[in-house]
């Protein structure tokens, strides 16, 4: 990056005096007053450009690096605790006054307001190379895009927040899900008009957005949505830049889609300030605080996911189970992997399915031989469209289990969310668990924020 480490400093303490804060209606956060002016973060490219940083930076919290991966991973049916203890999230009995899902609420707004925040400062500005100011609007839109993408699926209506004005946000309602997944379209394709074709302005690291992660995203959003046309335009459109992105081959510890940098990876979040990487020296550590609950049964017989992504763990039963263990990387002075959010694997199998979808039997069929035969499995020969889309949904359950709450994304979307966990043990599940509940603390600073049914 041409900002130097001060700059960076300067401007995130002051996206952590106001963007952090200046939704404080909707985010129930005290607004401290701050020496730092838009005018002044805006006024040269150095200092919009550590700005826009600062949103990547914001983003290294909890939510990123602990709850979409293990809150979510347990209120599907993919993780439980070594412990085998129940907690709210193992039994889907969350309350409107949990922690956790403040935080979450909160973090999402955060980055919103942070993405809002060099949007409105790099439009006012009248001092910025212009092909600059377009790039950087570009990458707040998508990580606006993809922050909204979570705080829908999770809550279904939410506020649509567009603005850093206070006035216009504090009492905002809900808008409904279809308004809030077309601003996320309008984001990404707006994104994808503006976003760099390769990582040569990050000094080759895949740590901030490019129009192929923009268009990663759009693959995923439209395969939600049902528009698998699309999804697979979008999806083809990756993978035909193969010149930047190919899949891991010959799966090792140190040949891996999640270390640094790898072909694999379309976009990736640093670490800051850490000697560790958190799922491998925190959350997935190798003594296995989270187990998977189908183990062995997950995966055939052979499958080099199960051989390089998991680990023996002994539950206090004394029963041996099988733990999450792609990051690899506990503690080192200089880590070689990073948190992996859009890898290409998952968009093959993005468009594995919109091709099934949409009867093209034989290029779906080549779309999972690429994740089978990457995993050392034998090629599918099956023809049937229901067996086809059974079989894709255990091979993203295969590759991407731990990741970013994928399977309980996916439970949602595909409709039978209530048929696997009605019968998941340790569950009391009821249908309207599919929603989170909406925190009681932001529901106290808006009394126009309606709560989820079951709540």
């Amino acid at each position: 990056m041409k900002n130097n480490s001060i700059t960076f400093r300067y401007i995130f303490s002051f996206l952590l005096l106001t963007g952090f804060t200046g939704c404080e209606e909707i985010l129930d956060v005290e607004l401290p007053s701050s020496e730092f002016s838009s005018s002044t973060v805006y006024a040269t490219d150095a200092t919009a450009e550590a700005a826009v940083n600062g949103i990547y930076q914001s983003m290294v919290t909890n939510t990123f690096y602990g709850s979409l991966h293990i809150t979510l991973g347990q209120t599907s049916d993919e993780l439980i605790l070594k412990t085998q203890l129940n907690n709210v999230f193992g039994t889907n009995e969350i309350t409107t006054e949990d922690g956790e899902m403040n935080s979450m609420w909160t973090s999402f707004y955060k980055t919103i307001y942070n993405a809002n925040s060099v949007i409105e400062g790099i439009n006012k500005s009248k001092t910025l190379t212009e092909a600059s100011g377009k790039r950087w609007i570009a990458e707040a839109k998508f990580l606006r895009a993809y922050s909204y993408f979570y705080l829908t699926n999770l809550w279904g209506d939410v506020p649509l927040i567009l603005t850093t004005n206070v006035d216009q946000t504090a009492l905002a309602p809900r808008n409904p899900q279809a308004e809030v997944y077309n601003q996320i379209v309008t984001d990404l394709q707006d994104a994808t008009a503006e976003l760099p074709v390769d990582y040569t302005k990050y000094n080759a690291q895949r740590i901030r957005a490019t129009k192929w992660a923009a268009e990663a995203l759009l693959a995923r959003v439209n395969l939600y949505l049902g528009k698998w046309t699309d999804a697979a335009t979008h999806a083809s459109a990756v993978i035909a830049q193969n010149s930047t992105y190919k899949m891991i081959t010959g799966l090792t510890s140190t040949n891996s889609p999640f270390i640094a940098d790898n072909n694999e990876a379309i976009w990736q979040i640093p670490y800051f300030n850490v000697i560790y990487t958190y799922e491998g020296g925190a959350l997935f550590t190798a003594a296995g605080t989270y187990m998977l609950r189908k183990g062995n049964t997950l995966f055939e017989t052979g499958d080099a996911r199960k051989t390089n992504w998991t680990g023996s763990v002994v539950a206090a039963d004394g029963t041996t189970f099988i733990a999450p263990r792609k990051y690899k990387n506990a503690y080192a002075a200089s880590p070689s992997e990073r948190s992996t959010v859009l890898r290409l694997a998952e968009v093959y199998l993005i468009r594995a399915e919109a091709r099934v979808k949409s009867n093209d039997i034989t290029g779906a069929q080549q779309d999972i031989n690429v994740i089978r035969n990457r995993a050392l499995l034998p090629s599918t020969t099956l023809t049937d469209p229901n067996q086809l889309l059974a079989l894709i949904s255990l091979e993203r359950e295969r590759e991407l289990f731990a990741e970013f709450g994928q399977r309980w994304l996916d439970l949602k979307r595909s409709g039978i969310i209530d048929q696997v966990l009605g019968a998941t043990a340790g569950k009391i599940w009821a249908s309207t668990d599919s929603l989170y509940p909406i925190p009681e603390t932001a529901r106290r600073s808006n009394p126009f924020l309606t709560q989820n049914l079951g709540y």
